[in-house]
């Protein structure tokens, strides 16, 4: 009986493993949802009706108070960009809009 108790926990160990190596986990874990502790590779968009905030190529849609009042340590340490309303009506509006998301994205990722 001991050697089935063996072989099962030999087993379960090897195969945890394999999901770890094959699915590369701690990379997943490194990259996801941790603001980074010295806030330079942070920024905020903030448009009229709602504010983004970019960490590590993701992007969540916050409030800038709520966000504030729940992190006052933050205040002054994450960059916030004004951004205007993008015009549907105007041609070549959205495509602007992608190109200074890029310059902006790029700004910060060089730093």
């Amino acid at each position: 009986m001991e050697y089935f108790r063996e072989l099962f926990y030999t087993f379960v160990i090897f195969f945890i493993a394999y999901l770890i190596f094959k699915n590369d986990i701690f990379k997943l874990l490194s990259k996801s949802g941790i603001i980074e502790k010295d806030f330079t590779g942070c920024y905020i968009l903030k448009y009229p009706k709602y504010a983004e905030l970019h960490n590590k190529d993701l992007i969540y849609k916050i409030n800038i108070e709520d966000f504030f009042n729940l992190n006052p340590k933050l205040i002054g340490k994450i960059k916030i960009i004004d951004r205007p309303e993008v015009d549907g009506t105007k041609v070549g509006a959205v495509k602007e809009e992608m190109e200074e998301r890029k310059r902006i994205k790029n700004k910060f990722q060089s730093k």
